[in-house]
């Protein structure tokens, strides 16, 4: 896993499209129907707060949880502009450790795509469990592993005035990854920088993912076609999953 510095100051750009108010709305739902009411949340792989500034505004006392130190400070610049009371910090997701558990944990926009193996995914889950408190929730997605497969190679370019990316994906059916390696131009003022950075992400199969919960001791509740309550299907591109600790 990689705290992907030169991604942070570009990421709000790259994500501009996504309609972040409507996962919150999702997610709200998938909690109406399990008819479950958290006062406390956190947000593990939170980058600069997009999926965790909506919840806070909905008046849920919130926390973000990311690897990367930049875009823990990006999303904490956020939360101050909007005068929102969020607690962002670094940590690691497959070994972090709250001062007081949480009724819902949510890690959402393939965050656990990013977990190398099925251990680190086993590790992850288990720390949820440990960080929930009795009943607690835990909401989450991961791109589906045939949406990944189904990639083909190609190189992207987007060029704007103050910004040129260049991104170069393939899929490796050997670990079931999808790699993109990004490289950036990005003027800032009377000066332009260049970064280069590999991302990759991982397929798991629903039934690892079942096997994964249970090994945490982590009841499997549902899985539903992303912003849907359809259950998965071969051509479902993203997955969500609920969860609950017993």
């Amino acid at each position: 896993m990689h705290c992907y510095a030169g991604l942070a100051r570009i990421y709000d750009f790259l994500v501009a499209g996504v309609d972040f108010e409507g996962w919150a709305d999702y997610l709200e739902e998938i909690l109406r129907r399990f008819n479950h009411h958290p006062r406390t949340i956190l947000d593990l792989a939170c980058g600069t707060g997009n999926t965790t500034l909506p919840l806070a505004r909905r008046g849920y006392r919130v926390m973000g949880l990311d690897l990367s130190p930049a875009m823990v400070a990006i999303a904490r610049e956020k939360a101050a502009k909007q005068g929102l009371a969020v607690n962002f910090f670094t940590a690691d997701m497959r070994s972090f450790q709250l001062k007081e558990p949480v009724d819902l944990i949510t890690c959402f926009h393939d965050g656990l795509n990013y977990l190398a193996d099925y251990r680190d995914l086993e590790r992850t889950f288990q720390q949820v469990k440990n960080n929930l408190t009795p009943g607690g929730m835990f909401i989450f997605d991961l791109n589906a592993i045939q949406w990944l497969a189904g990639t083909t190679p190609e190189v992207t370019v987007v060029d704007e005035p103050d910004l040129t990316l260049i991104w170069q994906s393939c899929y490796r059916p050997a670990n079931c990854s999808w790699e993109v390696q990004l490289t950036a131009f990005v003027r800032e003022g009377e000066y332009y920088y260049k970064f280069t950075e590999q991302h990759r992400e991982y397929g798991y199969t629903p039934e690892q993912i079942q096997q994964a919960l249970q090994a945490a001791e982590l009841k499997h509740l549902a899985s539903y076609d992303a912003f849907s309550f359809n259950p998965i299907h071969t051509k479902s591109r993203r997955h969500f999953y609920v969860a609950q600790r017993s």
